[in-house]
């Protein structure tokens, strides 16, 4: 049977959408083409799998009897892709560590460091994600593995906390005050909190703002920027918002502004994300993160 494995993408889109463009949005391609494609795997299969009309598109009952089988065929061409990639991986020295913007600035250059004195060395490429986006690339297969701040379990791999880091209050002296004593953040009602937006990371982003809570700020929040460094920094700079954050990744930033702890202190879980099974070199790196991070940095009691 001559169906070929765009056809069977085509089908699965316009099952799942049920409009000609949003699949083809979806798939890359121009409608004409979905269009072609969709009606080639007809005449391949013999039945027809979705009515057109004015007033929309729908699956026949022989088209909807289909989508699971087409769904299994692309998820195990998924699988084998998957596996040809850490078959290339098992065979080189190379990984791949996705880090967000919190991690990038400080432990990833202390692990490339370490890296390159391994014997043999361990070929490490730092792939830069925005905050909440580590497990997209673990998904999307463009890292092995993952590191960040409340990182989420990637659909084929695990993540396990290795630390904790203390959290700081990132802003201009003028909100800060000119000694470098901690913070109380019930202090901040006038000055709103740079964020990034919810859907971006949502785990971290509520607790950021339970830590707020619970110190006694209900924060106005600015979400306009996928990151603290971003477009809006100068925000910060001008004493107009503040942002919480580790030290280190206000400092190596440069965002021009100073960081102070809180009072009382507050921990975000710095976790270690992957893809298994390992290949002996992520393994390596995952020995090495968790030296550099061990004793892990001090809990809360």
């Amino acid at each position: 049977m001559d169906v070929t494995l765009r056809q069977l993408a085509v089908f699965r889109a316009l099952a799942r959408e049920l409009h000609f463009a949003r699949a083809a949005a979806s798939t890359g391609l121009s409608q004409p083409t979905v269009s072609k494609e969709v009606a080639r795997l007809e005449r391949t299969l013999g039945v027809k799998l979705f009515h057109r009309s004015s007033g929309g598109t729908s699956l026949t009952a022989e088209g909807a009897s289909l989508v699971d089988a087409a769904e299994r065929v692309l998820a195990a061409l998924d699988d084998l892709d998957r596996a040809a990639g850490l078959a290339r991986r098992r065979s080189t020295r190379e990984v791949r560590v996705a880090a967000s913007p919190s991690v990038v600035n400080h432990l990833m250059p202390l692990l490339l460091s370490h890296l390159e004195r391994t014997d043999p060395p361990v070929d490490v490429t730092a792939v830069e994600v925005e905050t909440g986006r580590v497990s997209a690339a673990l998904d999307q297969g463009t890292a092995d593995l993952g590191l960040g701040h409340h990182v989420a379990a990637p659909a084929h791999g695990r993540v396990r906390t290795i630390g904790q880091d203390e959290l700081f209050v990132i802003a201009a002296s003028s909100v800060l005050g000119a000694s470098d004593a901690a913070v109380d953040l019930s202090r901040l009602t006038d000055v709103p909190l740079l964020l990034w937006p919810r859907e971006q990371s949502p785990v971290y982003h509520d607790a950021l703002l339970e830590i707020c809570r619970s110190r006694g700020l209900d924060p106005l929040l600015l979400t306009g920027t996928s990151r603290l460094g971003g477009s809006r920094s100068y925000l910060l700079r001008e004493g107009r918002a503040f942002a919480l954050g580790p030290r280190d990744f206000a400092v190596s930033e440069g965002l021009g502004v100073r960081a102070a702890p809180l009072d009382p202190p507050a921990f975000v879980p710095l976790d270690l994300a992957w893809v298994e099974p390992l290949p002996p070199a992520a393994e390596v790196v995952v020995r090495q993160v968790r030296a550099l991070t061990d004793p892990p940095i001090p809990t809360p009691l």
